[in-house]
């Protein structure tokens, strides 16, 4: 029997109506309010409307034409029509239009939305988007198709019905392989749920052909390191600044900063399919990302990573910035206990474990403004190994991305300084929220903006920056200089991936940003899986291009746990 689907939620005053009938899809609006006769009018007239387009069409008259009822029957009999809407339909109802009958769903599986990818490659994992209600992607099923000359639509893309179509799969994710070269993919979805019901099946051919892949991308060498997941006791960590399609997207981008990447490697669509493949292929257990979209986040990177066995959270900038920071980290292996994030304009101005930092640049008005105007934060999630006693430590990871302008190496250190504080805060309420003094082992992810040379990087590895250091008189405006202000802190952080010769490669800078610091106590680095080589790069001039999705480079290594 066909199904008539009737979406009906508390918090809507309206019920949506939606059945197949004579080939065409109906959708209605009803007021849950709205006496059930109504209700039914409409359907009739909407039956008729049907039936007169398919006679006229035919070249039959109209005198002979009479208007399909419609019923509603329960347990066969038929209900009373003056009964609300909400009241009236209901699972195990039956719609009566003429002849045909319709099995009546309230609230089923449904498929809202499902695409395919811009761009789809061999050997690239694609990843449909898809928005569902009243279903969980677990229970779903899907079926792939390809086919190579599908018959074009009026809009130019591929028709569903009007070609034959070959099965190439029947999980969530396809990689294509050779054979599907110049072919189109479709994805047919029936959603589904726990109880279990399946709901309409819906489906979506894709824009454009299968291409071949773009040649090996550097990361697959390294990922020759990583082909297995670590067991308990270890950790693979990665952190990754991906680039905002907010600034891929800019002329500058595409005019001055990335010329030498074709532009269409440059639009999200193709680079997060080169993204996926990149980190799930390096099997990790926590992975912090800079310039993560909120959009890409949410429709793209947390339903795919949920799917490879992660949970996923993100944290974007101050000032509505669609962008921010994300972790992703192994659900079998973490729990996630909480998350404290900062904001840290915020955390300066009120929070008293910056009290010292604010004494010092308050009465340094150019320098306090700058600082308070950045929009940069802090991410923190404290996770919980799976399987430890509860005496355990808990893990703290910080993920981050300062302020970029080149000669402002004092706000960062600044910022860098908040973050520092926040986190000795964040400890010390974990610690004494447990009657055992449970310890917390801390690791500090991000991108830095800072080389090696800098006084942020002392900071970090030393434990210490004085007054003295050249930071602190860097900026053109005299204004901003400092000199009264030491910072420190009390971690025991070694920086775990060392300083290689660049993790940001573009054609007009190259040199090592990006840094993983962890605290001695608690980690021992096992090893750091290599950067791609620099002859690898220079093949497509610099970062990002056909075969890498950002211009930074991926850091990855193996922590030893000491708990």
């Amino acid at each position: 029997m066909a199904i008539v689907s009737i979406r009906c939620v508390e918090e809507e005053n309206d019920i949506r109506i939606s059945f197949s009938y004579g080939g065409q899809q109906k959708n209605m609006q009803r007021a849950k309010t709205e006496q059930l006769k109504k209700s039914l009018a409409r359907i009739s007239l909407s039956a008729n409307q049907k039936s007169r387009k398919k006679d006229k069409k035919a070249g039959k008259g109209n005198k002979d034409i009479s208007i399909p009822s419609a019923s509603l029957t329960f347990e066969g009999s038929l209900l009373d029509e003056d009964l609300p809407n909400v009241e009236a339909w209901k699972d195990g109802s039956v719609l009566i239009i003429g002849e045909e009958q319709f099995s009546v769903l309230v609230n089923p599986p449904t498929v809202l939305s499902l695409f395919l990818p811009s761009h789809i490659m061999v050997d690239f994992p694609v990843y449909p988007v898809i928005k569902l209600e009243f279903a969980e992607l677990k229970y779903c099923m899907f079926e792939w198709f390809r086919s190579e000359n599908p018959e074009p639509s009026a809009a130019s893309l591929p028709s569903v019905t009007e070609c034959a179509w070959e099965e190439v799969g029947t999980e969530f994710c396809y990689k294509p392989c050779l054979q599907d070269i110049g072919c189109y993919l479709k994805l047919v979805c029936t959603p589904s749920r726990q109880d279990p019901t399946n709901g309409l099946k819906a489906e979506t051919v894709s824009p454009i052909r299968v291409a071949a892949e773009p040649g090996r991308c550097p990361f697959e060498n390294r990922h020759l390191y990583t082909l297995k997941k670590l067991e308990p006791g270890h950790i693979r960590c990665v952190s990754y600044n991906i680039l905002a399609d907010a600034y891929a997207r800019e002329e500058f981008a595409l005019n001055v900063l990335y010329p030498y990447c074709p532009p269409y490697a440059l639009d999200i669509g193709y680079r997060k399919q080169v993204l996926m493949k990149e980190l799930i292929g390096y099997n990790a257990d926590i992975i912090c990302l800079q310039e993560c979209g909120q959009k890409l986040f949410d429709g793209f990177l947390l339903p795919c990573m949920e799917l490879e066995g992660y949970q996923g959270i993100i944290k974007c900038k101050a000032g509505e910035i669609p962008e921010g920071e994300a972790i992703f980290f192994n659900r079998d292996k973490f729990e996630l206990i909480k998350t404290c994030d900062v904001v840290l304009r915020e955390s300066l101005l009120s929070h008293l474990s910056q009290e010292e930092i604010l004494q010092h640049i308050s009465p340094i008005p150019a320098l306090f403004e700058s600082l308070i105007k950045r929009n940069a934060i802090a991410q923190v999630a404290v996770l919980k190994c799976k399987g430890n006693n509860d005496n355990s430590p808990l893990i703290c990871v910080v993920n981050t991305h300062l302020y970029y302008r080149p000669h402002s190496p004092h706000i960062r250190m600044l910022q860098a300084a908040i973050i520092l504080n926040h986190t000795k805060a964040v400890v010390h309420e974990l610690t004494s929220e447990r009657d055992d003094n449970i310890d917390v082992a801390v690791l500090f992810c991000g991108d830095f903006n800072s080389t090696p040379h800098t006084g942020l990087f002392q900071l970090l590895t030393k434990g210490h920056v004085a007054r003295t250091h050249h930071d602190w008189l860097v900026h053109e405006d005299v204004d901003q200089h400092c000199n009264t202000l030491d910072l420190s802190h009390g971690f025991s952080f070694v920086n775990a991936c060392g300083t290689p010769l660049f993790t940001n490669y573009t054609h007009g800078f190259k040199d090592t940003l990006d840094y993983i610091f962890c605290d001695s106590k608690f980690f021992e680095v096992q090893s750091v899986v290599p950067l791609p080589e620099e002859e690898e790069l220079r093949n497509h001039l610099a970062l990002p291009s056909v075969v890498m999705p950002s211009d930074h480079l991926a850091l990855v290594c193996d922590l030893k746990c000491k708990f």
